[in-house]
């Protein structure tokens, strides 16, 4: 029962939406946008090839509509056979669409969100076309639509489906999100929660792109020149901000409404003449919004990344390029006149500690004593992990003493560690320079290398201090 109700419900708001895009047309058979487009994109999309019987049935009922309207007489079987066809060509190139969306999110993963606005772009571009193509052949080969038509309409066909499915294809998605919670699955990083929208704020924006609309429009009016309605275009500007700004969902409900208001008013204002502008526009700024929807997620993503490579991923030291880095900006920059030493330490006969317990228990070991010196260390200090079981500690605005206690400390209090399936306590060598302004960060290092070999050579658990 439910899904009766549930198919039939989509048939009425399907054939709701296309008497409203017939109210609107501007060349025969083509609106300036067209919401079953989008209504359709969006149910196969959930719903899959299930969502083709209900459209179907829509689709026989706006063929006889059709006929009445242009006041075309069709026969019983001029109607089965247009009917069948428009649906196919409306069905078929869409739910293709959806499906391809659908399945490169679903492989993309949440981090995939740029490839899959981009494909779903394309898609709704190619689909459309096709459903175009395909549909006004439906309706010539029925007898509602003449030769000349059919290169009249099929511009203005393409692009108000394309706008239909850009613009209104989310809207639907976000609608049936919140009666099927399962729907969020597929939607990854696109969350359509009323939750995180900001009602004030959407109420402002949207005022905002509505009156811009309003001025271009007004102008035209006023006007009638061709070249005032490129005037709307400037609206993807306030377009781009809302959408890096806002939630997904309060663009994507901005985008509609903004598109809504377009169509009726270019109707209204007998606009008719620059309803082609109007419509490429819309989707225009549809794409635009789309793809910057996708900068605070890239951005999110850059700084994952950069987190990622800055640190090392076990013990959460520094990475070996970043502490590197860090270190040739030290003594290369303007800081370089301030003292500055470098420690590095490593662990003594660790190979055996992994041998003998495993190497789960050597991974705990490395975090345990890394954890260790952290807390040992001041807000400015950095250490880093040079590879293996070796590591570098950076000491800014550090004297050579100073540097040479903190490694003696560290020493003594590594060798205190109690460490969970380590009977044995653990102990590492050190080796402490002090960096020469303007010198190399590898050059420190190497110097740095040498004084830990001496500390090993010279038993281990100890610390081996080279000022020059």
């Amino acid at each position: 029962m439910h899904r009766v109700m549930r198919y039939l419900g989509l048939i009425i708001a399907w054939l709701a939406l296309w008497r409203v895009a017939v109210v609107l047309e501007f060349a025969p058979h083509a609106s300036i946008w067209f919401p079953p487009a989008g209504l359709s994109f969006a149910a196969m999309l959930v719903l899959g090839w299930r969502a083709i019987v209900p459209i179907a049935v829509a689709g026989f009922v706006s063929t006889a509509w059709i006929a009445e309207i242009y006041n075309e007489p069709l026969s019983v079987s001029s109607w089965m056979t247009t009917s069948l066809l428009f649906v196919i060509a409306h069905t078929v190139p869409l739910g293709l669409g959806a499906y391809a969306v659908k399945r490169v999110h679903m492989s993309n993963g949440v981090n995939g969100f740029a490839r899959t606005v981009l494909t779903f772009l394309l898609v709704a571009a190619l689909s459309t076309m096709f459903t175009s193509l395909l549909g006004i052949m439906a309706i010539w080969e029925g007898g509602l639509m003449t030769g000349a038509q059919r290169w009249l309409s099929w511009l203005p066909w393409w692009i108000g489906d394309m706008a239909g499915v850009i613009v209104l294809a989310p809207v639907f998605i976000a609608i049936v999100s919140w009666r099927y919670p399962r729907v969020q699955e597929y939607l990854g990083e696109l969350s359509f929660s009323l939750s995180s929208v900001k009602w004030r704020a959407f109420a402002s924006r949207l005022s905002l792109v509505i009156a811009l609309l309003c001025l271009s429009l007004f102008l035209v009016h006023h006007t009638q020149r061709f070249e005032a309605s490129f005037t709307v275009f400037f609206i993807i500007l306030p377009f781009l901000w809302i959408a890096t700004t806002a939630s997904p969902l309060t663009s994507v409900f901005i985008l509609a409404l903004f598109s809504g208001v377009m169509a009726l008013l270019v109707s209204q204002l007998q606009l008719i003449d620059f309803a082609l502008v109007y419509q490429f526009a819309m989707t225009i700024t549809a794409a635009c919004v789309w793809f910057a929807m996708t900068i605070p997620t890239l951005m999110a993503q850059n700084a994952e990344l950069t987190a990622r490579v800055a640190r090392d991923g076990l013990t959460k030291a520094a990475s070996r390029g970043h502490f590197v880095q860090r270190l040739e900006y030290k003594l290369q920059s303007s800081q370089s006149k301030t003292p500055c030493c470098l420690i590095i330490f490593d662990f003594d006969y660790f190979k055996q500690i992994n041998d003998v317990h495993g190497h789960i228990v050597g991974d705990r070991v490395l975090v345990s004593v890394t954890n260790y010196v952290n807390q040992q260390l001041r807000e400015n200090d950095i250490m880093g992990r040079f590879g293996g079981d070796e590591f570098m500690i950076m000491l800014p605005e550090t004297e050579f003493s100073e540097a040479q206690a903190v490694a003696e400390r560290l020493c003594l209090g590594i060798s205190q560690l109690q460490i969970d399936g380590l009977n044995d306590r653990v102990s590492c060598s050190f080796g402490v320079v002090y960096c020469q302004p303007n010198e190399h960060a590898m050059s420190a290092i190497d110097r740095a290398d040498r004084a830990l070999l001496m500390a090993k050579k010279q038993g281990r658990r100890q610390v081996v201090a080279s000022a020059a």
